[in-house]
């Protein structure tokens, strides 16, 4: 089966185990191509630790079962996969005289490259495979996050290669989220960066210290498919200022799927089929008007667990989508991954894969107004904070990423206006003006509202990517 994978970001306002992945051998081309000639290759995994310098050196490896093996092609966003078996072993079938990268993903999430020679500062993490190889014993890592062959195959490729610390690719246990120093160029291929990690894993492609996602949509995120033009993650969070939830708990996060204009008749059924442990049994489904009423859809706050982990059809929205709402219930990490599953009317099949590049832990929120630390008693809609002067300027607190830290490249504009409180509970404007908002020195944002007309305002800064996807804290004043 050829999959394709799309990385992208998970974010708040926005931006995966549960499902099976099937048997042992799962790489059968799904697109009716099979003109090219293809080639065997097998290999045991085990599951270890890799001690030293020496990437030879193992210990206490024992079988790896039920580990998803994903060959990526280093020319393209074509992928195939397969599952190990009971005794860790597995089987792809792959198009002859082509280079591939090979990764691991255990329980929805992402765990490493493959290192198949060198040490020190460089090493090898492709091959290219022109007749039937058996890879041997091949140790996996899971927490430097790599692997290693038991011995250099012939099929090496040596012409590509990664760059290391100690033989370990820089990239390894980081999911390629950490900046590198001994990264100084990218190059046009599968891993641009060179730290290991393919694009479609990579949560900061080309290492520019700028997560996948946020300036712009991720070099992976194409889709080669006949009848699936896209296939993408999306999410939101506008959050009240007294909430005590997390942002897990408020994100509403979305998965499409979206067919070839005229080829919507040919999906039959889109379902997740791999999704990542912290999340899988306890998501719960959402409903909104903005999903376009898609047929048979899940009541909200469902399990969606109980759905089987399905997407829906909605005939309503243009373009035609099948998707899904969930709140994940659960802090999620870079790597985390969905595979999706799409089904066609002729029982065929193709996968998408859907990477995280991060996950925001707190939003967007307002410090201090007017010199105050904004206080944490007042500030709702019931009970707006008081002030008295003809300016509100506030101070900005941007939003932060898995780690806590500021999440760098993250556009910011403030959503202002004077509310309506006339015939009870005051409402959203819906003439609220919005503007951007530009640093005055490190870290700090402000912003300044002209507020010398009475009455109670809606104030909300908002962090962005540049596709859109948003965050936020709905907060509320009362000029006297």
């Amino acid at each position: 089966m050829k999959f394709n994978f799309v990385s992208i970001f998970l974010g708040v306002l926005l931006l995966l185990g549960g499902c099976s992945s099937g048997g042992t051998s799962d790489s059968t081309h799904s697109d009716g191509d099979s003109s090219s000639e293809t080639i065997t290759l097998n290999g045991t995994l085990l599951a270890g630790a890799i001690a030293g310098s020496s990437v030879r050196s193992v210990s206490q490896a024992v079988v790896a079962k039920d580990y998803t093996v994903v060959a990526v092609s280093n020319d393209s966003n074509e992928t195939y996969r397969t599952t190990t078996n009971a005794n860790g072993l597995f089987s792809l079938n792959l198009p002859a005289k082509k280079t591939f990268l090979f990764n691991y993903i255990h329980r929805g999430s992402y765990i490493g490259p493959t290192v198949f020679g060198g040490t020190g500062t460089k090493v090898y993490s492709a091959i290219t495979v022109n007749s039937d190889t058996n890879l041997g014993n091949i140790t996996l890592d899971e927490t430097t996050g790599y692997a290693v062959t038991k011995s250099t195959p012939e099929a090496t490729d040596t012409a590509i290669t990664t760059v290391a610390l100690n033989g370990i690719p820089v990239g390894a246990g980081n999911d390629g989220k950490t900046t590198q120093s001994q990264i100084t160029s990218t190059r046009q291929d599968s891993d641009a960066d060179m730290d290991g990690i393919p694009n479609i894993f990579d949560a900061d492609e080309d290492n520019d210290g700028i997560r996948n996602g946020i300036l712009s949509s991720p070099s992976s995120a194409e889709v080669e498919s006949d009848d699936v033009e896209s296939v993408y993650m999306s999410s939101n969070i506008w959050a009240d200022h007294d909430t005590t939830d997390t942002a897990y708990d408020l994100m509403a996060l979305r998965l499409h799927v979206v067919p070839v204009q005229g080829r919507e008749a040919r999906i039959s059924k889109v379902e997740c089929i791999d999704v990542p442990a912290a999340i899988s049994e306890v998501a719960t489904v959402r409903r909104a008007s903005s999903l376009g009423e898609p047929v048979n859809y899940p009541a909200e706050r469902s399990l969606w667990r109980d759905a089987d982990y399905g997407l829906y059809r909605s005939t309503t929205l243009d373009p035609e989508e099948w998707i899904i709402s969930i709140t994940p219930k659960a802090q999620m990490a870079v790597g985390d991954t969905f595979t999706i599953r799409v089904t066609y009317t002729d029982n065929s099949y193709e996968d998408f894969f859907i990477t995280t590049s991060y996950f925001i832990q707190d939003w967007a929120t307002i410090a201090s107004y007017n010199g105050t630390p904004m206080p944490t008693d007042s500030g709702t809609k019931s009970n707006p904070v008081t002030f008295n002067t003809n300016t509100l300027a506030i101070v900005i607190n941007q939003a932060t990423d898995e780690d806590g830290e500021k999440l760098a490249g993250l556009s910011y504009s403030v959503r202002y206006g004077l509310a309506d409180c006339s015939s009870g509970p005051c409402s959203v404007p819906t003439n609220a003006t919005e503007e951007p908002v530009t640093a005055s020195g490190g870290d700090t944002l402000t912003f300044q509202i002209n507020t010398s007309v009475s009455g109670t305002y809606y104030v909300t800064p908002v962090a962005q990517t540049a596709d859109g996807q948003r965050n936020g804290e709905e907060t509320w004043f009362k000029r006297q």
